[in-house]
């Protein structure tokens, strides 16, 4: 789950001419958009742990979900751990399903303390960390929102070109029209977007996988899906956008870590 990190500026600039544009490329209004996804607000953390100090790490966050539980924290803190590419080894551990003032509520009331457990528990055995706002775009996914986390999760990064992504956003709406007529495909895509905190626009794809055989191919790929609904010329054109919209990708895979998560009320 590597995000680069170059302009904060950029990156915000991009995010709000991507929504502002996406009404008129779609057929849905920024109000819409941005009603749908009002409570679809993701804080993220990623903690790489110093050469060997994997062990000292994940007893630390374990120390540390026991204080959100001492303080009754009312917020889900789930970790992953990622398996494969540049950034095995990395600790993500996000909380999702908020509103932008649900910050400020969480920071006055847990904001010092957390930093002060943090700074105890954590900040010892973590060589490199960072962390970003995105919001779950329930209008580019198929899966709902707030749901319980995969085993696995397979995850694709798309970084953008500037001013791209009205039309990435379009092409990837075709495409899950296009998939979701398929009643033997998986409806388990998710899309996070970067709004603040790493190069963008960034755009963040997320299949669950129950496990590693989930992982096979399918009997159709995508692009068979997309020739069989719109023909292969309108097929070839969208991916041509997806293309051509994105400066760079890569992906990844993903593994929940359920001993290093907080669930209010487990």
């Amino acid at each position: 789950m590597r995000i680069p990190i170059v302009g904060l500026v950029v990156s915000c600039l991009c995010l709000a001419s991507s929504f502002a544009q996406t009404g008129s490329s779609t057929g849905s209004t920024t109000q819409e958009i941005n009603a749908q996804n009002a409570n679809n607000v993701c804080r993220i953390y990623f903690s790489m742990p110093k050469p060997g100090a994997d062990q000292q790490y994940e007893a630390g966050r374990k120390r540390h979900m026991q204080f959100h539980r001492s303080q009754k924290d009312t917020w889900t803190w789930n970790t992953f751990v990622v398996e494969t590419g540049d950034n095995a080894g990395m600790y993500v551990t996000s909380s999702c399903g908020h509103a932008w003032k649900d910050f400020d509520e969480w920071e006055a009331r847990m904001g010092k303390a957390d930093t002060a457990d943090g700074a105890t528990n954590l900040t010892p055995y973590v060589q490199s960390g960072r962390n970003g706002f995105y919001v779950y775009r329930s209008d580019m996914s198929l899966a709902p929102t707030n749901q319980p986390p995969a085993p696995l999760t397979a995850v694709t990064v798309f970084v953008l070109h500037p001013g791209a992504g009205p039309d990435f956003i379009a092409a990837i709406k075709k495409v899950n029209d296009a998939v979701g007529k398929q009643a033997d495909w998986p409806k388990t895509s998710g899309w996070l977007q970067l709004v603040n905190g790493g190069e963008g626009p960034t755009f963040v794809l997320l299949n669950s996988r129950k496990n590693w055989a989930d992982f096979a191919p399918l009997p159709k790929t995508l692009a068979d899906v997309l020739n069989d609904t719109y023909g292969k010329e309108t097929s070839d054109q969208i991916q041509k956008t997806i293309r051509d919209s994105t400066a760079h990708q890569f992906t990844e895979a993903a593994a929940y870590r359920a001993d290093l998560s907080y669930v209010p009320g487990k």
